[in-house]
């Protein structure tokens, strides 16, 4: 089937270059709605959308890669490209993790299976000075999966924010030595969170008094909810420029601008048994004898009804994809080796709440998440082995989002450093094959399974978390 599509977009661009391009990327944009959701969200930031660069940590503002891939990394690097390109690949993620209680010291493990990142690209020269492109990719996205009877199924078990970013892109040629390109970023994504629901924390039926106020211990599950928001829309900018200071150093920047998402879906939500009688307080609380509930399950159970606060109902909320600004430079040390620094700065203080409304309930659930902005640092290097092989290697640390307060199982995060591998083959005059590893290491950070609350510790336990990526990509010089 793979061989086969390769076939088509191939025979597509040879008989319809150069405006054929975007057809055929169009077509495989349809078949790409069809891969399973997972594949577009990996962690909230993701940054390995193409194989060379990620072998070089991610360094590539300054100096590209010669494949389709400037789309994300620079727009501007696109003039790199000669003739019509094609590169597509996948990154896999699999990450691992695990929360230990301070008090139990038991400790839960992280259920994320391996998830891929796919990446596509096209481009074609029109002249010396002028290119077109269209991307896709997956810039931002969330997967945590932890066992439902995990203590942190409270805060979230099973959770996912989903992106695919879609980029027509223009490259221009300013002068000898400058270079611009940019191009809308059309952005679809979706957002679902699975959490239990625990009854200590809620009222009494017509009442003000808490059920763990009559008793109820705390984390009682009694309702498992599944918020689903169905795939919204949104329209962003991404621009870049490329300076060729001398001939053996270089400049680069790109700004990628945020993107905000509204998301409209359904709540649903599914009783859970607590096994636990009434009693008399409750009883004398709710004016009615213990034989009209016998148990709390059946006063709880009209409540999942359709109309009532728990019944299946529609939901609305949004979110913004951060923006990104990205700085580098990039020095030829000698023919064949070439060393690059790039800088980048994400305004993740965009996401500083999850505000969704209800529409069986009056007021809103509000998640305050209060994020901060980042800053990244990536070094990487790539060396000219021989006419067809060439080696790659990098560093890249970036801080975390997260304050203290957030480190929940949604995403436990913390300050990262990375370290990667890579390599690239020039198997003929039309194929390019690249290989990468990147392994990311995270600081164990302190963080909670519970809701803020007075009294309680704000940490309860610690979070450890690594991962190890494998990127792979083809690109085709047609």
């Amino acid at each position: 089937m793979i061989s086969y599509l390769l076939c088509s977009i191939r025979k597509r661009f040879v008989d319809a270059a150069p405006y054929g391009v975007l057809a055929a990327v169009a077509t495989v944009l349809l078949l790409w709605g069809l891969v399973p959701a997972s594949s577009a969200a990996q962690g909230f930031g993701v940054y390995e959308q193409g194989t060379c660069v990620m072998g070089r940590a991610g360094a590539g503002v300054a100096t590209s890669c010669g494949d389709a891939s400037d789309i994300f990394f620079n727009p501007a690097g696109l003039l790199s490209t000669q003739g019509t390109t094609v590169s597509l690949g996948t990154t896999i993620i699999a990450a691992g993790g695990s929360f230990t209680d301070d008090y139990t010291q038991q400790t839960t493990d992280l259920q994320n299976s391996p998830i891929p990142a796919p990446h596509l690209y096209a481009s074609h020269r029109l002249s010396p000075d002028l290119a077109l492109g269209l991307g896709v990719f997956v810039p931002y996205g969330l997967a945590t999966e932890w066992d439902r009877d995990f203590e942190g199924a409270f805060e979230g078990y099973d959770n996912s924010v989903e992106s695919i970013y879609i980029q027509p892109t223009v490259a221009y040629q300013l002068t000898d030595r400058i270079s611009v390109g940019g191009g809308p970023n059309i952005v679809m994504g979706t957002v679902e969170l699975n959490q239990v629901v625990d009854l200590s924390d809620q009222s009494l039926p017509g009442s003000d008094t808490s059920f763990g106020a009559i008793g109820v211990p705390f984390h009682t599950a009694f309702a498992d909810s599944k918020l689903e928001g169905d795939w919204a829309f949104g329209l962003g900018a991404h621009l870049g420029v490329q300076v060729e200071a001398t001939d053996r150093v270089r400049f680069g920047a790109r700004v990628m601008a945020p993107v905000e998402l509204n998301y409209t879906g359904t709540a649903t939500f599914s009783q859970i048994s607590t096994g636990l009688p009434t009693t008399p307080q409750l009883s004398e609380i709710l004016g009615q004898p213990v034989t009209v509930f016998p148990d709390l399950d059946a006063l709880l159970r009209g409540q999942f009804d359709d109309g009532n606060a728990l019944g299946t109902q529609e939901i609305e909320t949004s979110l913004t994809m951060p923006m990104q600004v990205v700085l580098g430079t990039s020095v030829e040390a000698t023919d064949r080796l070439t060393l690059m620094v790039d800088y980048q700065w994400t305004q993740w203080s965009s996401f500083d709440q999850i505000v969704i409304e209800f529409e069986n309930q009056e007021d809103p659930v509000v998640r305050n998440e209060n994020y901060g902005d980042t800053n990244a640092i990536r070094v990487g290097a790539e060396y000219q082995l021989t006419d067809t092989w060439s080696v790659r290697g990098g560093y890249l640390f970036n801080q975390a989002a997260a304050p203290d307060e957030v480190v929940t199982p949604l995403l436990p995060e913390n300050d990262r450093n990375h370290l990667t591998l890579g390599a690239g083959w020039q198997a003929s005059d039309l194929l390019r094959v690249n290989a990468s590893y990147q392994y990311l290491g995270q600081n164990d950070r302190r963080g909670r399974t519970r809701g803020l609350s007075e009294g309680r510790p704000d940490t309860n336990g610690l979070y450890s978390f690594d991962a190890h990526l494998f990127g792979l990509t083809a690109t085709f010089s047609l």
